[in-house]
């Protein structure tokens, strides 16, 4: 160790020293909060694109009786819609897992906001697959609509869940 210390003889602590320490510290402090902020936005914007998606699959099961309320009653347009139906019932399952993984304390809401949905919207599947299809333009736009006030309410607590863990 002293011939290193022959080599490279130590120099002594001056103010410029100190200074150029002190200002290589403050830079690494910098750029390491940096790096801790671009990861939590990261994060938030990750967990707001689950979020949102979650939400759509759920408008997405609400939307359906009205999908199956028009329909020409052709078989493709029956296998479209069972397909349809069925990619959205995989998008719930998804995004139940996907929100378990990511923010688990809005989980049990998100479950809450589905099994509402379905309650609601399953029910008025069934009596619209059982409607006459439809044959002409003027039966397009249904006269009544289909209520889902659990759902709504389910929603409202699952947002704010969401906003509460962003």
């Amino acid at each position: 160790m002293n011939w290193l210390l022959s080599l490279f003889p130590p120099a002594p602590i001056t103010w410029d020293g100190i200074a150029t320490i002190a200002a290589a510290i403050l830079a690494a402090g910098i750029v390491a909060l940096g790096f801790l902020h671009e990861r939590r936005q990261h994060a938030r914007s990750r967990r707001a694109e689950a979020y949102a998606g979650a939400l759509q699959a759920v408008s997405d099961y609400l939307e359906a009786p009205y999908r199956v309320r028009r329909r020409s009653g052709a078989v493709a347009d029956r296998f479209a819609l069972t397909a349809h139906v069925s990619e959205i019932q995989s998008r719930l399952d998804f995004y139940a897992a996907h929100l378990a993984l990511i923010a688990p304390k809005v989980l049990d809401a998100y479950t809450a906001l589905v099994a509402a949905a379905k309650a609601e919207a399953g029910p008025q599947m069934s009596a619209a697959w059982k409607a006459r299809p439809t044959r002409h333009d003027r039966d397009v736009p249904l006269v009544a609509a289909y209520p889902h006030p659990r759902a709504d309410a389910a929603r409202t607590a699952v947002l704010a869940a969401m906003k509460a863990h962003p």
